[in-house]
């Protein structure tokens, strides 16, 4: 599940992950950052909780329209209960030239102190 949230006077979208995320919720959250990123919130902090995978469609349209989406954030915070998201952080390099930070779960107040700095 993908769960979406802005705040009108704020530049950053929050977004939190639970469970298996499918196609259809994935392209609802790309199309509506597309529409933020284009209005001004140019941050994500990202919450990824209980991940137990994503749909292989997903996996497909995430690398075919996420993409190009992404290189349009500036600064992105990733909270996340599972170490492996913590070590693969360094991936998202090939796909983003935002400043990127991980946390831990216990960490949201200084991942989102940290995506307001």
């Amino acid at each position: 599940m993908i769960r979406y949230h802005t705040a009108p006077d704020s530049s950053v979208i929050e977004i939190s992950v639970e469970g298996k995320i499918t196609d259809h919720e994935l392209r609802e959250a790309i199309e509506r950052m597309r529409g933020d990123l284009e209005n001004g919130k140019t941050r994500v902090l990202e919450r990824i909780e209980h991940f137990t995978g994503i749909e292989p469609k997903a996996l497909w349209t995430d690398m075919t329209l996420g993409v190009s989406v992404a290189r349009k954030v500036t600064r992105a915070a990733v909270v996340a209960d599972a170490g492996w998201i913590h070590a693969s952080m360094h991936l998202a390099r090939f796909f983003t030239k935002a400043e990127i930070k991980a946390f831990h779960v216990n960490e949201l107040d200084q991942a989102r102190a940290w995506i307001n700095g």
